[in-house]
């Protein structure tokens, strides 16, 4: 009977998402930091089964039912423990260790490793407040970081020599463990060992538990590397782990955010100042299986950058290696901090607050920063370069596996390509169609004749104007958003009101809604129904079914519900703008000059609040 290893079964229970294992056999919907369902192991109307993968276990409030993932697979699918790591080990690409003598030994050796760098990360903090850890001191004092951080954090100091070799050899580790946990390296010259970190500031890496793994360290003279990682071991992966993901989890989890910074110190300066859901690769692009692990706390995490050539690189990198992860609701976003600022200096110059702002209004999602890149220093003056950007985008969408992704996002480059090439619009065209306070109907070069060739290739009919449909048909999804996320679409009430329908029958419908959210603010889907059907208005959801049918295959979510609400109403709030603004000028070009100053200031003010609008 095969015996498996604590450490396999951790890094198995590590890389499969419980709850897409448990998605695979019940309907599960996000609330929240977790995801709900019907519970599959006793009968039962109301959601009460809870499943999250931050916590890696599975809870049902009406029977009692709780376990993790491989408990999971075997009371749901049927199978002994050993088929469940088996059928566990195939979904993640694992392949299963023979339980053997050497297999035993290796985690015996593990087990070394950690016990030896714990004891390591001792000594290391231990030294910091000793006299020969004074420069580790004063320069993470330089750099504004209190005790209380210093100890968080278990910031230590790697002094000169080999002091930590001559304690861990005394403390009984031989140096095949030391050499293997990345604490010694051999001599060029010699068969001697030395530390492999000495004179530096020690940073230690620990696991999604706790548990010391790794160190970076940074030189404190004019040494190179400026930062020194422990090399890859039996117990780290660069590639797999994060700086102070043990400590940023909660924070993220609460706020359904989590934010990628360069380095060690941006990472501490920011949890110093009350932002505790920053995390750092390890001196490595981000991963695959960082980005994986990444997902587990928010659906888009937030990449900040620093806006120098290897911040860009890495960002660039991030943007290629997430396109074939892409999935429903789970991306990247990405930010610059200005002035090539990164968040420690940020912090120390403009305070917390101001980069609270920053983060939470100044993203770009990542269609707009791979548009950025691919349009970044890009001569576009000739068919044929024009024609090149179109490859290189085609080769971008065929790296997302995910087809409804790669759907929407062919969309939006087909859509970004037009308003790029397409000749200069009416709208940006305008101020030298018309000169503040000056026009006159017989200058044809500053107002077109209404009728001629010029006017009709500028102003377009609005009668015929096909924003107006699209409107329609904008309005229709946002009342099937209401019926099936009432409690969201409360947070729009102000919204919502000040928003004319574009048909009698649609503006009915609207006003209904709008009284009923007005009533309850906290009103639920099934209430919202029941109510529409004992005043006899439920009709509503037959003439909505196409709408209502698309959302429920898109098994939208409640924070992707409200996403798609402010873009919604931001785009019709826009096309309204546009549509007035074309009457306008179309009355500017048939007014007297006195009048067509008044209608031109009015036109000028409606311009900038739709640029202000983007």
């Amino acid at each position: 009977m095969p015996v498996f290893s604590p450490s396999f079964l951790q890094e198995l229970s590590s890389r499969v998402s419980i709850v897409s294992i448990v998605g695979q056999t019940v309907k599960l919907k996000r609330r929240g930091n977790e995801y709900w369902g019907c519970c599959p192991f006793h009968h039962e109307k109301t959601a009460s089964f809870s499943v999250s993968d931050e916590k890696e276990f599975y809870h049902c409030f009406g029977c009692g039912e709780h376990g993790n993932v491989f408990n999971f697979v075997q009371k749901a699918m049927g199978m002994t423990f050993i088929e469940a790591v088996e059928y566990l080990a195939h979904q993640a690409g694992m392949e299963i260790p023979r339980a053997t003598p050497e297999e035993f030994e290796r985690e015996r050796r593990k087990k070394g490793l950690t016990e030896a760098l714990e004891t390591a990360c001792q000594f290391f903090e231990e030294q910091l407040q000793k006299p020969a850890g004074r420069p580790g001191l004063y320069y993470l004092q330089q750099r504004g970081l209190t005790a209380e951080t210093i100890k968080r954090f278990r910031l230590g100091y790697a002094v000169p020599g080999n002091a930590l070799k001559a304690l861990l050899t005394r403390e009984g580790f031989s140096e095949d463990v030391l050499r293997e946990a990345g604490l010694i390296s051999k001599s060029a010259d010699s068969d001697s060992f030395y530390d492999y970190f000495r004179n530096r500031v020690m940073f230690p890496i620990m696991d999604r538990r706790g548990k010391v793994i790794a160190f970076g360290g940074r030189v404190l003279d004019n040494g190179e590397p400026k930062y020194l990682n422990s090399p890859d071991s039996p117990v780290f992966s660069k590639g797999e782990n994060l700086y102070a993901l043990h400590l940023s989890g909660d924070q993220a989890r609460k706020k359904q955010e989590i934010i990628v910074v360069e380095g060690y110190m941006d990472v501490i300066a920011m949890a110093q100042a009350g932002i505790n859901r920053a995390v750092a690769p390890l001196g490595t692009a981000l991963t695959e299986r960082q980005i994986e692990l990444l997902w587990r706390y928010a659906p888009e995490p937030l990449c900040s950058f620093d806006g120098d050539g290897a911040g860009q690189k890495a960002a660039a990198r991030a943007a290629e290696r997430v396109l074939p992860l892409l999935k429903p609701g789970y991306s990247l976003r990405f930010i610059t901090l200005p002035d090539d600022l990164d968040p420690d200096e940020f912090i120390q110059e403009r305070g917390v607050t101001a980069l609270e702002d920053f983060l939470q209004t100044q993203y770009r999602p990542l269609f707009k920063q791979l548009w950025q890149m691919l349009l970044n220093g890009r001569d576009l003056s000739t068919p044929e370069r024009k024609a090149g950007l179109k490859k290189d985008i085609e080769e971008e969408l065929n790296k997302i596996a995910n087809q409804d992704v790669r759907h929407y996002y062919r969309q939006e480059f087909r859509d970004a390509l037009q308003k790029l090439f397409a000749p200069e619009s009416s709208v940006a065209a305008a101020p030298r169609l018309f000169k503040h306070g000056k026009a006159k109907r017989s200058d044809h070069t500053l107002i077109p004749e209404r009728g001629s060739e010029e006017f009709n290739r500028f102003w377009a009919d609005p009668v015929t104007h096909p924003s107006l449909i699209a409107d329609h048909n904008e309005t229709r999804m946002l009342l099937a958003y209401l019926l099936l996320f009432p409690d969201i679409g409360s947070d729009f009430l102000e919204d919502l009101a000040g928003w004319t329908a574009p048909s009698p029958e649609l503006g009915r419908d609207l006003a209904l809604l709008l009284e009923a959210l007005s009533t309850d603010p906290d009103l639920s889907a099934d209430r919202l129904k029941e109510h529409l059907r004992l005043t006899g208005q439920d009709q509503l959801y037959a003439s909505l079914s196409a709408e209502l049918e698309m959302l429920h295959r898109k098994k939208i979510l409640p924070y992707e519900a409200k996403s798609d609400l402010t873009e919604l109403l931001k785009g019709m709030h826009k096309k309204a703008l546009r549509t007035e603004l074309q009457r306008l000028a179309e009355r500017i070009a048939a007014a007297s000059s006195d009048d067509a100053a008044l209608l031109w200031e009015q036109y000028q003010n409606l311009l900038k609040e739709e640029k202000e609008s983007e």
